[in-house]
Parts: structure tokens; C-alpha cells; sequence
């Protein structure tokens, strides 16, 4: 069975099999989904760094983006 060591700073590197078995690359991310009382599965992302794009940050068009409507009115 595949397993990992949580690092000082609270990080695990995934084998490379699991990686390779989720299809995994640079910059995905994965889900904890619960399966039941403290047990989890880990599943691949919905979003990965790799599909935002850039933003420039002295520009302000980037605030225009955002949603600050409050939704709970």
C-alpha cells in the first residue's frame, strides 16, 4: 500500500504511482473527500494552477472580477 510522510510544515509528497494513477501533473490539485469517520480518498481537482491566468497586479481591472456581492442578503 502506497503512503506519505507529513512533512514539519504540514505537507505530503504523493508517490509517484498514485500521481501517475490520477493523472496527476504539475500544478493539479486533489481532493480530500471523506468516505467515512476519519477516513479520506483522494481524488483529482477540479482547477490546477495551470488554468488561471495571470493577473497584473499594478493594474486595477483586475478588481472588476471579483464578486463582492454579498449573497447572503
Amino acid at each position: 500500500m502506497p503512503s506519505a510522510m507529513v512533512t514539519f510544515n504540514g505537507r505530503i509528497t504523493l508517490p509517484s504511482n498514485v500521481r501517475k494513477q490520477l493523472g496527476l501533473k504539475i500544478g493539479d490539485s486533489v481532493n480530500f473527500v471523506e468516505i467515512e469517520n476519519g477516513r479520506f480518498a483522494i481524488t483529482p481537482g477540479d482547477e490546477g494552477i495551470n488554468e488561471f491566468s495571470p493577473i497584473d497586479l499594478e493594474s486595477e481591472a483586475w478588481l472588476e472580477k471579483l464578486d463582492c456581492s454579498n449573497s447572503a442578503d
